[in-house]
Parts: C-alpha cells; sequence; structure tokens
C-alpha cells in the first residue's frame, strides 16, 4: 500500500535574550583540563576534543547555536527544532555537560561564553549503553557568584506553533541554583494523509480501499518545569539534583476521512483525546577517588501517568480507552582509572521498571508488565604508538514477566575499536559489535485493537530479544578547514523482529511481529564541512547509498535508496544564516519505509 503526508510549511520566529551579572572570578568544574598550543582539535582513541574559538562562543545564544557553528560532518543541528540527530540513521545523539545526561532545556540554558572544551566521541564504548552513535560532552567552567536570566522564544508566523523557554541560574560560591519552564504549543490544520490498500481477500477476489484526508486538526499543549541545585568542588565532588514535571495534553485531534471501496464512500471520523504527566528526580555524583580514579553514581526515579482516548467509525464505530502507570528506577556506577597504558572504566547499570495498562470499551485488557535489567560493563582505551584502541565488553540480565508470559536471559554485548593515522591527517577506524534488543513496549503487549475497518494490531508477548552485528570502516581527512569522512557499514539483525500478516475467514487482516530470519544493511556514506570564509562562512555536504534486504520467514524484500543533501551558514555577527536542503530519506528496517 501507499501512504503519503503533507503537512504545511513553517516560518519561525525567534528570539534570544540573556542577561548577566557576575563577578570576574571562575572555577572550571571538573580538574581535568585540555590544553592546546597549536590546533584546537585533538584527537583520542574513541573520538577527539575541540576547543571553540571566542568568535564561536561570543556570537552563539546557547547550546545548539554553539554546536551548529563547529559543524560537525555527521550530526545535523537543528536550533529551531531543538533536536541533534545522526546522519544516516546510525543511532542516537547522547548530550552530556560534565558528564551529566543533559536536556533539551540544560541545551538551552548554557552559555557558550563557559564552555571549555566539547569532547566528540565518535567511537563510544560499551559505557553508553545501545544505540548510541556519538557521545557529545560539553566541559564548562563558571561564575563563583552571580546569575543569568534568559528567554528563547520560538513562535511560527504562519501557523499557531511555538516552544518557548525561560531559565535562570544563580551562583553562590560552590553551589548553583536554577529554574527552568518550558512550554510547547501547536495547533496544526489541514495535515493530508493519503492511503490506498490493495486486500487479498479469501475468495482471491481484491478489496481496493483509498483513504483520503479531507479535514484534519492536532492540537497539542506541554508544560515542562525543572528544578536543579548543583554542588562542585573542583578538587574533589561533584553533586547535583534535579527534579521536573511534565505535562502533556492532547485536547484535540482527529482527521475526517475520505473512504472510497468497491461498494460505496463515505466520511470516517478518526479522533484521539490523550493526558500524560510525568515528574521526575535525578541524583549525580562524581568523586575523584586521588589523582587518576574517578567514580560517578547516577539514580533516576520516574513516574508516569496517561490517559488516551480513541475513536474510530470506518466501517464501524469503535472506541477504547487506555489508563496507564509506569514506575521505574533507572541506576548507574561508574569506576575510572587513567592508568600509563591504557583508562580502565567499570560499571553497573540498573533498570527496574512496572507499567500497568488497563484497557476498556471496545477493547477489553489488563497489562501488568514487570521488567527487570542489570548490565555489567568493563572497558579500557588507550594507544600503542600511534593507533589507538577501545576494547569493551557488557554483559546484560533481562527478566520480563507479563501474567502467563515471561523470559529471563543472559545478553553479551562486545565491542572493540581500532584507530591509526595513515597520514597526519588522514585516519582509519574499524569498529566491531554485538548488541541484543528487546522489542518495545507496544508490541510485546497481550493486547489487539482495530486499526480501521479491515486491519489489526496483534502484540506478541513472545518477541525475544534480537542479536545484530555491525562492522564499521571510516576514513577521515582532517583538516583546519575541510572534514571529510567516508563511512562503510554492514549490520546483520539476526532473529530479528519482522511483520507478519494473517487473514481471517471473514476477510480481516492482522498486523503482529515474530523472530524471523534476518535483516541485513549496509551503508556507505560520506560527509563533508568546508570553510568557505574561517569563521563567517561554511559549507556542508554529504550523501549516502543505503541498501536493505528483509528476509522473513515466507518472504524477501529488498530495498536501495540513495539521499543527497547539504547546508550553508553564515555568521554575521551574533546573526546566524542557516539554509539546508536534502532529497529526503528512506529506511527500511523492517517491513515499513520510513521517510
Amino acid at each position: 500500500m501507499r501512504r503519503i503526508i503533507i503537512l504545511s510549511s513553517l516560518i519561525f520566529f525567534i528570539i534570544q535574550t540573556q542577561a548577566q551579572n557576575k563577578k570576574d572570578s571562575q572555577k572550571e568544574v571538573q580538574l581535568q583540563e585540555v590544553k592546546v598550543k597549536a590546533s584546537k582539535i585533538i584527537n583520542k582513541a574513541d573520538g577527539k576534543t575541540l576547543l571553540p574559538t571566542e568568535a564561536q562562543k561570543v556570537s552563539s545564544s546557547n547550546g545548539y547555536d554553539l554546536l551548529n557553528k563547529l559543524s560537525f560532518p555527521t550530526i545535523r543541528v537543528d536550533e529551531v527544532g531543538h533536536t541533534i540527530t545522526a546522519l544516516g540513521h546510525q543511532g542516537d545523539v547522547q548530550m552530556r555537560i560534565n558528564g551529566i545526561l543533559a536536556s533539551k532545556d540544560d541545551l538551552l540554558a548554557l552559555d557558550p561564553k563557559l564552555v571549555k572544551s566539547i569532547d566528540f566521541i565518535n567511537n563510544p564504548g560499551v559505557r553508553y549503553g545501545e544505540n548510541i552513535a556519538y557521545v557529545i560532552n560539553i566541559r564548562t567552567i563558571r561564575n563563583e557568584d552571580g546569575y543569568t536570566l534568559g528567554t528563547d522564544l520560538n513562535n511560527t508566523v504562519t501557523t499557531w506553533h511555538g516552544d518557548n523557554t525561560i531559565y535562570t541560574k544563580i551562583n553562590h560560591k560552590k553551589s548553583q541554583f536554577g529554574l527552568t519552564y518550558n512550554s510547547f504549543y501547536r495547533n496544526f490544520k489541514g495535515s493530508r494523509y493519503q492511503e490506498e490498500a490493495d486486500y487479498l481477500l479469501n475468495s482471491g477476489a481484491h478489496e481496493f480501499i483509498t483513504r483520503r484526508d479531507q479535514d484534519s486538526q492536532s492540537k497539542e499543549f506541554d508544560h515542562n518545569l525543572e528544578l536543579q541545585y548543583n554542588l562542585s568542588d573542583s578538587a574533589s565532588h561533584l553533586f547535583q539534583a534535579t527534579f521536573s514535571t511534565d505535562f502533556n495534553h492532547f485536547p484535540r485531534d482527529f482527521e475526517d476521512r475520505l473512504i472510497h471501496s468497491s461498494d460505496q464512500d463515505y466520511i470516517a471520523t478518526i479522533r484521539n483525546h490523550s493526558k500524560q504527566f510525568s515528574p521526575v528526580l535525578d541524583l549525580y555524583f562524581s568523586s575523584h577517588l586521588g589523582g587518576h580514579q574517578n567514580f560517578t553514581a547516577n539514580i533516576v526515579g520516574t513516574h508516569l501517568v496517561t490517559r488516551t482516548d480513541n475513536y474510530n467509525d470506518e466501517g464501524s464505530p469503535y472506541t477504547y480507552t487506555v489508563n496507564g502507570k509506569t514506575w521505574s528506577l533507572v541506576s548507574e556506577f561508574i569506576y575510572e582509572n587513567r592508568l600509563k597504558p591504557f583508562t580502565l572504566s567499570l560499571g553497573l547499570h540498573q533498570k527496574l521498571k512496572y507499567t500497568r495498562n488497563d484497557y476498556s470499551g471496545d477493547v477489553e485488557s489488563l497489562d501488568n508488565m514487570h521488567d527487570a535489567e542489570y548490565y555489567l560493563f568493563g572497558e579500557i582505551k588507550g594507544n600503542i604508538k600511534k593507533a589507538g584502541y577501545v576494547i569493551g565488553c557488557g554483559t546484560n540480565h533481562d527478566y520480563y514477566r507479563q501474567g502467563e508470559y515471561h523470559y529471563n536471559y543472559w545478553l553479551m554485548h562486545p565491542k572493540i575499536t581500532f584507530t591509526y593515522p595513515l597520514l597526519k591527517s588522514l585516519n582509519l577506524n574499524y569498529t566491531f559489535e554485538i548488541s541484543q534488543h528487546i522489542s518495545q513496549v507496544a508490541m510485546i503487549s497481550n493486547t489487539q485493537i482495530r486499526k480501521n475497518s479491515m486491519e489489526w494490531t496483534v502484540g506478541n508477548p513472545n518477541l525475544k530479544p534480537t542479536k545484530k552485528t555491525a562492522q564499521q570502516f571510516k576514513i577521515t581527512y582532517a583538516h583546519p578547514r575541510l572534514t571529510s569522512e567516508l563511512n562503510f557499514t554492514y549490520l546483520r539483525n539476526r532473529n530479528c523482529n519482522l511483520a507478519s500478516y494473517s487473514r481471517s475467514d471473514d476477510n480481516q487482516f492482522y498486523y503482529t511481529q515474530k523472530n524471523q530470519h534476518a535483516i541485513d544493511m549496509i551503508y556507505l556514506q560520506n560527509n563533508n564541512t568546508f570553510d568557505l570564509i574561517p569563521e563567517k562562512l561554511s559549507l556542508s555536504f554529504y550523501g549516502g547509498i543505503y541498501r536493505f534486504l528483509n528476509i522473513g520467514d515466507d518472504y524477501r524484500h529488498y530495498l536501495t535508496s540513495y539521499n543527497i543533501g547539504g547546508s550553508v551558514q553564515a555568521y554575521l555577527g551574533n546573526l546566524t544564516i542557516t539554509a539546508n536542503t536534502d532529497n529526503g530519506w528512506k529506511f527500511m528496517e523492517g517491513e515499513t519505509w520510513d521517510h
């Protein structure tokens, strides 16, 4: 079947302000200072350290703005949408400030003038977890006393859409107090969805159905409040406590959809209404144990309350409500020892989670899901003459229970990375990794939900973890004005979750996922950044060829796609002008195309 979604274009109006009152005395948050005499880039075994120029820091208004000016060739920074993504669907970009996981609000409240250095880890080890393509750690200094007050107002002039933040930070000796409030709203009207479906019936006949939106509206509000306290002693300890609450509300979300089938035409209505509230407490502690040892601990407690009401009258009225509650406790403990030949890291990651989803109406189901995960890892990184290496292995024990369904698994996660400088400005990198993945809650729930008059989605509690093997070769050329990276990646996902469709006697079609043979993915990418005029005009361009092979139990589907794009950035004092273009992205890990 073919699906088309058309969204209206947006024009954004952005206002950023910041006021400061500070004393001249400053102190560093951590002892480890990177000192550079001739170059603003230092290569390491797992990446590189960058020192932004004064011109870049002074002309930047927040963390997103500064990262955008650094022009990472494999990462796209969206200052308007406040997102940081890896090009080519290679995984997530994990953001940290002084080693602590950073949120969108943390990056918006960051004062670029206080940035000391930025660690760009393009070969993250097993300590960072699964599906992490890059880690960016921003190291800062801070004022002894004073305050920062700022706003980031991001609103459109062509539709009802805004993302606005106000924040303040107050410093007093070793303590810092922070308050951030973010308000997001949108009211999109007129988006268009089109689908052409061909159903093969039991009789051998074909039923063609076209679904096309005639009217639609999606209204959303989100409010987030964050309180933060930070206590730092650069000689020994760092403690941070963050409490945040998030309230999300979809008061109106509907589509009036024209349904054209072989025997009738009519308008179907789809309505959804949802609320979500989530308080989070995040505690972080770091301590230097002597001159070359460090211990960090991070504990996060989360409670999530949701309610969703759904209505769809295609074929016949179908309505149900989901009331959900989730409690989770995530903790991480890491010991690091910077020995002379290498750096040793040992750690434990633990997650305890309970989810209760109560379905009522035309869906009658109660899901109680218990999940406990323990991840123990060890890692060493260092250099042998010119060559750099990162070698690590994680062992994951996962327990899951949902009614009569349960599993208990031990999973391995080895990862090896080697780098070697072929020439002064040319580096070769090879990475080998084996990882396991456990399906999302929606697909392991023991519930079936009607999608439309012909289709149903059915959960499968018997889904087992999948095993993914990845090999990657990278050649990087780094020049003061030109950075280019050629990347070849081969991924094999064995015993993976693939789509499975079945047809009932009354011609209803049921979609679920089952563990099936494999998915093979091959990427060839090239990413480039060139400073036409240093610190004034920058050009980025990239391209890639991608091959996907889905090998199911009773089918084989293949896709070859191409992706090209580029951007131009002009820095005019405090004004930055950015233009982006690309031909779109087509991705098929599984039986659904992502665009």
